[in-house]
């Protein structure tokens, strides 16, 4: 009896040691030394009990000096990237340090907005509102997840607040519900395309088609509802603008095939969320212009910029399943790489505001905007997936102090 007990003992505290064998692992394993093993360490330290507490202690200290490790060569790693960032083109080498230290960091910045947005109600707030059993089709449209709809309408108000003459309140309110409901559609589209690839990453396989919550044919009519009543705001705008939102429908239903085809689908993306800079600036002005056309660059160049990041998350999954991205084809160079795209975002928020005839308050707020962005890029470990959610996060407030700038420097 004490004999069987004591296997057990042993079995249990080998799964201590953190140690998990596959069977061929264990085949190769010869269970006599194992055993004889585990019983001298056993009268060393006098008791099972005793010896299992020594291998957690054990097991825990070594956890700690990888840990350790591990940190001292990301910061190794990183003071190697600020030193030769002069000479390719990096974040250090653009902007001095000094200056850059002058900045709050992502989570400073995120949180000050977080505090200010802390009274209105969330997206897992609002789904809550809603009977349970919308719960799914709401999850799907990612309405409990906000952040795509605030980083869709923003420059479509951008595109508004640019426009000549007053800014139209009830317009920004039409762009503000077409922005929820089309990412809500964009979404439904995404997860009917990629059902079988949501499945094997670890980050969707919760969706609710991933996980049979909703069917394809609830999902398709939900699909209907959202265009239908995204086409009733639509027609309610001028020709021009109508006719940008067909295109916008195109871009919409072909997105989620470019990360099958092309390296590139931040890109298409980026082609596709700042469509909304045009249509803005169509319905409040009736006409087109530079500064739209400068709105809408450098939304594509920001876009660029967050979702690559934001891809980050995923590399590991979308290698093994074959999705393509900026992230995995920019690589080791993406810090660099995304830093000349903050710089031709900066340069087509100048040229914007030339255009739309702004004030200087509008030219120093966008270029400190600029030098956030590249701030953030500095601090970002592309190997963290919170450090890269927390960047994508702080874009929404981006979107936020360009869109102020653009209504101050109409006044200042």
């Amino acid at each position: 009896m004490i004999l069987r007990q004591t296997r057990a003992v042993f079995h249990i505290a080998t799964c201590c040691q953190g140690h998990i064998h596959t069977s061929t692992q264990l085949a190769a394993r010869d269970p006599r030394k194992e055993w004889e093993k585990f019983s001298e360490g056993i009268r060393k330290k006098g008791s099972v009990k005793n010896w299992v507490r020594d291998r957690l202690q054990q097991q825990r200290e070594e956890n700690s000096r990888t840990f350790e490790k591990s940190k001292r060569e990301y910061e190794k790693k990183r003071e190697e990237r600020y030193r030769n960032s002069a000479g390719h083109g990096g974040v250090e080498g653009d902007l001095p340090e000094k200056f850059l230290s002058l900045l709050p960091t992502p989570a400073q910045f995120n949180a000050t907005f977080d505090k200010a947005l802390s009274k209105f109600p969330d997206g897992a707030d609002i789904v809550k509102k809603f009977p349970r059993k919308y719960w799914p089709f709401l999850h799907l449209s990612r309405v409990d997840k906000p952040i795509g709809s605030w980083l869709l309408f923003l420059p479509s108000a951008w595109g508004i607040c640019m426009a000549p003459g007053f800014i139209s309140l009830p317009l920004l309110g039409l762009f503000g519900v077409g922005a929820v409901l089309m990412r809500g559609a964009g979404c439904t589209i995404n997860d009917m395309y990629d059902i079988d690839l949501d499945k094997q990453v670890i980050r969707t396989r919760d969706r609710p088609l991933a996980s049979g919550q909703v069917s394809k044919e609830e999902a398709l009519q939900w699909l209907a509802i959202q265009l239908g009543l995204s086409s009733l705001i639509l027609f309610s705008l001028n020709t021009q603008t109508i006719v940008l939102g067909f295109f916008s429908l195109v871009l919409v239903g072909t997105y989620p095939l470019m990360k099958r085809v092309t390296d590139f689908p931040q890109l298409y993306l980026g082609l596709t969320f700042n469509l909304g800079a045009l249509m803005g600036y169509s319905a409040a002005a009736g006409n087109m212009g530079l500064a739209p056309l400068c709105l809408y660059s450098a939304g594509i160049c920001w876009t660029m910029v967050y979702d690559t990041i934001y891809a980050h998350q995923d590399k590991v999954d979308d290698m093994k399943v074959g999705v393509r991205s900026t992230a995995l084809r920019f690589g080791d160079k993406t810090i660099q790489i995304c830093t000349n795209f903050v710089s031709a975002m900066g340069l087509s928020l100048l040229l914007a505001g030339l255009a739309g005839g702004l004030g200087p308050t509008y030219f120093i707020s966008t270029f400190l905007t600029s030098c956030m962005i590249m701030k953030g890029l500095s601090l970002v470990d592309l190997n963290n997936p919170r450090s890269c959610w927390e960047f994508f996060i702080m874009n929404r407030n981006i979107g936020i102090v360009i869109l102020l700038s653009i209504i101050v420097g109409k006044i200042i």
